[in-house]
């Protein structure tokens, strides 16, 4: 589908922080392409966790569930417990966290 750059935290900070800049772009791009084709492969899901958020994107849709891999080089870098670096979840969850998100972005006008 699409891979993360990793992050080399021992560069200058303005080098990696362009670095995130530029996953969250095409984390963006493709989320939105399967949200505009109607898909949730490659869409991502967003969970808060400690001081910040796991970010997951969806690599495999099924009829009731879809498999899911944490995303890295991100900033945070999150791996939930419960969902560890990839889990399937049901579909139904899946669409709750995209649908939810989109709607957010609805109401304050973002894309």
């Amino acid at each position: 589908m699409f891979k993360l750059e990793e992050i080399d935290y021992t560069k200058p900070v303005d080098e990696w922080l362009k670095q995130i800049d530029k996953n969250w772009e095409t984390l963006m791009r493709v989320d939105k392409q399967a949200r505009d084709n109607g898909q949730l492969l490659g869409r991502y899901i967003d969970h808060p966790f400690a001081d910040g958020k796991a970010v997951y994107v969806i690599v495999q849709d099924n009829k009731d569930s879809v498999r899911i891999q944490v995303c890295t080089g991100l900033g945070d870098g999150w791996v939930l417990p419960a969902w560890g670096h990839e889990s399937i979840i049901p579909r139904e969850t899946a669409l709750k966290f995209t649908q939810g998100r989109d709607k957010l972005n609805e109401l304050f006008g973002r894309e």
